[in-house]
């Protein structure tokens, strides 16, 4: 896969192996597109077992839940190494990705009577300053299969600000090298994690290239104030350049009290389809990014109760399909 040119959807893993477990009769079924769940640092830098037996994403986890796709981002942490990570690093994350997804013996191989896989799978990069080191080798990544482009994480890094970083700066100039290369190959902008300033270049170097804007995995700051959150004005721009934003389940996200529950996560949502509009706002749950979910929501298998939830709260089905895959497809595949 390393060394052949693939579209920016190519992968895709199924569930070959196990039939979606028996749901009451009330659960609700939607497909479900998650935006930003972390398995390949569980599984390279975590050393969780390939197999997803444990965690928040398993393959039980992920039939009961009718996930139909999920954003893997190669997320390489700040801290890698002292002057951060490298292009090696990158690859070594790719690699495991490839292994997760491609590997005949695991369940998430092809199915072998030819029919589609069960569930797709994108890759992301979260945090690609291993980029910073060779700019120009941006475009031959997202041939490779990259998506989502997210230039920052936890700190401010040689290609942007960060929105819990010292300075939170806007790009840097190779921060805007990579964007524009980027932008040019196919990927899109992730602006989860960027700070304000980063988001405000991201914004206009997307609205130049014509392109939506992603953020895979934030929520709206007005309800819960946090720098990682998204402000109205933010979420109503990207909403207008046809993006999406990805609810996220992580409680200091969701809400300021000292747990999250069912009710914060609709009143995300309910904030988030009021600001950048009902074809705007997606799944981004960061299933296994070390989140503290809401207790009804503690692993992918739940999101029919997130669904029950939102249609007892006044939701018409269409726009509940909406959030949990069609916006999410709408821009994955564009």
């Amino acid at each position: 896969m390393a060394d052949r040119a693939r579209p920016a959807a190519a992968l895709a893993l199924a569930l070959g192996l196990l039939a979606a477990a028996p749901r009451a009769d009330a659960d609700p079924v939607f497909p479900v597109v998650d935006l930003h769940v972390d398995l390949p640092w569980q599984v390279h830098l975590k050393k969780r077992g390939d197999t997803l037996e444990k965690g928040h994403v398993t393959v039980a986890s992920l039939a009961r839940g009718n996930v139909a796709g999920i954003v893997l981002p190669l997320y390489l942490p700040d801290d890698l190494h002292a002057d951060g990570p490298h292009p090696a690093d990158l690859e070594a994350m790719y690699r495991a990705v490839e292994k997760l997804v491609w590997t005949a013996s695991l369940p998430f191989a092809p199915l072998p009577d030819g029919k589609p896989p069960r569930v797709r799978t994108w890759i992301a990069m979260e945090g690609a300053q291993a980029l910073a080191e060779d700019t120009t080798s941006t475009g031959s990544w997202v041939k490779r299969g990259i998506r989502l482009v997210g230039l920052a994480h936890g700190h401010d890094n040689a290609l942007a600000g960060s929105s819990t970083g010292a300075k939170r700066a806007g790009l840097t100039d190779k921060g805007r090298d990579v964007a524009k290369r980027a932008l040019a190959a196919g990927a899109l902008l992730d602006v989860s994690h960027l700070s304000d300033a980063a988001f405000d270049d991201a914004l206009a170097l997307s609205r130049e290239a014509g392109a939506p804007l992603v953020a895979s995995h934030s929520d709206a700051r007005a309800v819960a104030n946090h720098p990682r959150n998204l402000t109205d004005a933010q979420l109503r721009a990207l909403g207008a350049t046809g993006g999406i934003v990805g609810v996220n389940f992580h409680r200091p996200y969701v809400t300021t009290k000292p747990s999250a529950s069912l009710a914060d996560v609709v009143a995300q949502l309910d904030h988030l389809v009021a600001e950048a509009g009902e074809d705007h706002v997606a799944i981004g749950s960061d299933y296994d990014g070390g989140i503290a979910p809401p207790a009804s929501l503690p692993d992918a298998s739940h999101f029919p109760t997130l669904a029950r939830a939102l249609l007892d709260h006044g939701w018409p089905e269409a726009r509940v399909r909406k959030v949990f895959s069609e916006n999410a497809l709408r821009v994955l595949d564009r």
